[in-house]
């Protein structure tokens, strides 16, 4: 080869490494864009699952806006009065009941995952602030910061599967008992009297001896509210529904009667508040004003609450009680209020996220319950949860986005900051006749007719539960627990054991073992002895050569049972039984010969190869 041909090759060989190597870096740059493209994807669906509200929101229709507009409305005319009751169920001055019911909808929106679940006071929820936070307002303020650090924290770190150790049986029982406990707490209310008791049976005591001293007006108001509000619950379900048939003046005329069913509440609150006006205005009544005449509200703070931190002290006379002592004072309260905030509300959410078709993010949602109650507090807020009927009228409303809760809140805010001096004349009896009306239906017999149809044996967490509910909550909810718990251990504590006597061809007698279910650390114990008096009474009967267990039921063994199985071959070896193992897998295989080093138990792939 020439110079010139050497000097051509050697100038292709140059550019096509040139080549070679401007496309392998066009390649990783490719791949590097890819990989970056790739990331920012990733990290922009894990930012909206933190904010939901990214993911509807930029699908929002304008016509959506119509139905979010009065489910909201409609939630609030609800929320208004039961707030005010509910503040009196919690032991807090009634303004508490809408501090607490305007700011979950507002942060809900923004990080809650269900179109239907609305936050606010409710009347379990109410229960156990009156339980743990001693009717101070300091001290409920501040267990609702706690609380929703807790939920919060037990979001960020995916620790919703926590509530599938509570069952629905404890769940029913709880909420049961904690129904009758508010509605029977009512009563003094009903019937105008006072009690100094807290706990559930003293109370009860002490108003029942006090009704010689009722007041007729109170009696009168609570008991015509109750009817009235019992009638106007029903009065949908007397009209026939809209059909394309019915005339304009029929659909307006049926679509009225829905708002005032569900708007009963308010209705029955204001006109109750009127009737107290009138009463208290006239001058023939001003003299027995505070004895015979209705039991009023009274005074309440009015306008909007300050947005402040909540205190962690609060001064008592000349004494100073701190954080500390605070916290001491709530007690269990610091676990059993997040917990079953969490609970009653992901319940709620789960059930109507089931009907409407969507799903439920529960780790998002104890996100958004947290923050919910973190910011709640900031505004003088007690401790908020999901209300089931709340949630069940905007879902009946069909509200389409999380939206609705903007517009409940905004009319909270608007009765806080316009209605409160009007809230004076509201009878404590009317406020009473909303909370009887709304917790008589949280009393669950459908769940305790259906476990007696199906499976009896679940009954008694539920019994657990409601009974010690009425003596202290806590202990009520881990007595269910306790007892769910003893009932799904016992079968893994003391496991079926079938046995069945069969001969090979050699004639020599095979006892084959077969456990029904797995073999764990507390039954092993259980296992042994047993195979161990079964073998013995077989020997009685007659001789016995070789003993087959079965483990084509078996999935896996820890080390206390391969260590009883393997000290029960040996034992029966001094008798001469043999002891093997069928259907083993490949993991129990290696089990097995890791613990039994002397090899004292033989093994097969399956019995039936064992008989032949």
């Amino acid at each position: 080869m020439d110079r010139s041909a050497e000097e051509e090759s050697l100038l292709n060989s140059s550019s096509l490494n040139s080549s070679k190597k401007g496309e392998k870096g066009t390649n990783f740059l490719t791949s590097k864009l890819k990989d970056l493209n790739c990331n920012s994807s990733k990290c922009l669906q894990v930012f909206k699952s933190f904010f939901p509200i990214l993911v509807w929101l930029p699908k929002y229709e304008w016509n959506w806006l119509q139905c979010d507009l009065v489910a909201g409305l409609t939630v609030g005319l609800t929320v208004v009065p039961q707030g005010l009751a509910y503040a009196q169920i919690a032991g807090l001055p009634v303004q508490f009941g809408l501090y607490s019911s305007f700011m979950g909808g507002f942060i809900y929106c923004i990080f809650g995952t269900s179109k239907d679940v609305t936050l606010g006071p409710t009347a379990i929820m109410s229960l156990l602030v009156y339980t743990y936070g001693n009717r101070d307002p300091v001290q409920a303020v501040l267990l609702t910061l706690i609380a929703g650090l807790i939920q919060f924290a037990m979001g960020i770190f995916r620790l919703g599967f926590i509530m599938r150790f509570v069952s629905v049986p404890v769940i029913s029982g709880f909420t049961s008992a904690a129904a009758i406990t508010i509605g029977l707490g009512q009563l003094k209310h009903i019937f105008g009297v006072k009690t100094t008791s807290q706990s559930f049976f003293p109370q009860l005591a002490e108003t029942l001896k006090s009704l010689k001293n009722a007041n007729v007006w109170d009696i009168v108001m609570g008991l015509s509210c109750i009817i009235c509000l019992t009638l106007l619950r029903y009065i949908r379900q007397w009209i026939a529904p809209t059909s394309p048939e019915d005339s304009m003046c029929q659909k307006i005329s049926k679509k009225f009667i829905w708002l005032i069913s569900i708007a009963r509440n308010a209705i029955v609150v204001i006109s109750a508040g009127l009737v107290a006006y009138a009463v208290h205005t006239q001058d023939s009544v001003t003299k027995c004003k505070h004895k015979d005449c209705l039991t009023l509200t009274g005074e309440i703070e009015e306008g909007l609450p300050p947005f402040e931190a909540p205190a962690f002290q609060e001064t008592n006379g000349n004494s100073t009680v701190h954080a500390g002592e605070l916290l001491g004072r709530m007690g269990a309260g610091l676990f059993v209020v997040p917990f079953m905030g969490l609970l009653e509300s992901i319940a709620i959410g789960k059930s109507f996220a089931s009907k409407n078709g969507y799903t439920l993010n529960i780790n998002q949602d104890m996100i958004a319950i947290g923050f919910s109650n973190i910011m709640s507090s900031f505004v003088s807020s007690y401790c908020v949860t999901g209300s089931f009927s709340r949630t069940a009228i905007n879902a009946q409303s069909n509200v389409k986005t999380p939206a609705g809760g903007l517009f409940t809140g905004a009319l909270v805010l608007l009765s806080l900051a316009v209605l409160t001096p009007s809230f004076y004349f509201i009878p404590k009896s009317a406020l009473a006749a909303v909370i009887i009306c709304a917790v008589v239906y949280m009393i669950d017999f459908k769940t305790v007719i259906t476990l007696w149809k199906v499976k009896r044996i679940d009954l008694l967490p539920l019994l657990a539960t409601f009974f010690v509910c009425f003596w202290q909550i806590p202990y009520g909810i881990l007595a269910g627990i306790a007892v769910s718990m003893i009932i799904m251990l016992y079968p893994v504590t003391f496991p079926t054991i079938d046995q069945r006597l069969a001969y090979n061809d050699s004639s020599e007698s095979v006892l084959v073992i077969t456990p029904k279910q797995g073999i764990h650390y507390p039954s092993a114990e259980y296992v042994t002895d047993s195979i161990r008096d079964i073998v013995h009474e077989r020997i009685s009967e007659g001789s016995l050569d070789y003993v087959v267990v079965d483990a084509s039921n078996l999935t896996n063994l820890d080390y206390t049972c391969v260590s009883s199985i393997v000290e029960l071959a040996e034992e029966l070896a001094k008798i001469d039984v043999s002891v093997s193992m069928a259907s083993l897998n490949v993991q129990l295989l290696d089990i097995i010969h890791s613990a039994d080093r002397d090899a004292v138990i033989t093994h097969v792939s399956s019995v039936s190869e064992f008989l032949e």
